[in-house]
Order: structure tokens, then sequence, then C-alpha cells
């Protein structure tokens, strides 16, 4: 088994994120942000993901941006309005 370090991975941009653009918390920390970006590392040796880190920018105006794990991030409203029953009908 090989340890994973940079040289071992490809990073990519999850561009379709749910978060992406998002205002979040994060808990652990205790701030609030804005997604700018999130990020995958691929192992080179398996092809498959080993992490995923977001990127936020601050919304307290610190100029501290931060990374955190984007399952640990809750959204600050609501992603997409709650879509109509489509079993009922008319």
């Amino acid at each position: 088994m090989s340890a994973t370090t940079e040289a071992n991975l490809w990073v990519t941009e999850d561009t379709g994120h749910r978060l992406l653009g998002q205002n979040v918390a994060h808990a652990a920390s205790g701030r609030r942000g804005t997604v700018g970006a999130v990020l995958i590392y691929v192992s080179k040796l398996t092809g498959r993901p080993v992490r995923k880190v977001a990127h936020m920018r601050p919304m307290d105006d610190s100029g501290r941006e931060w990374t955190a794990e984007p399952d640990t991030l809750q959204p600050l409203c609501p992603i997409s309005p709650l879509a109509p029953d489509s079993g009922s009908h008319s």
C-alpha cells in the first residue's frame, strides 16, 4: 500500500456541486461564507476520489478564506424551491 501524497493525486473542480455559489454555515468553525469552489482529489493509482474540499469566502468581511469538507456545510437558505406534487392531477 502506498501513502497518499499530493504527487499521487489529480485535482479537478466539481463545477456542478450543489453548494457552489451558496451561502453556508460551517458549524466546526462557527463561520459563514460563500462556497467559491469545490475541489475533488482523485487517486492516480486507483482513479477513485480520495476527498473533496470546499473553499469558502467569508461573509464577515474578514478576508480570511478557509476550507472544509463539503458534507460538513449547511446551506443558509434552501437551495431550490419545493417542487409541486407531481402525483396529484386535477
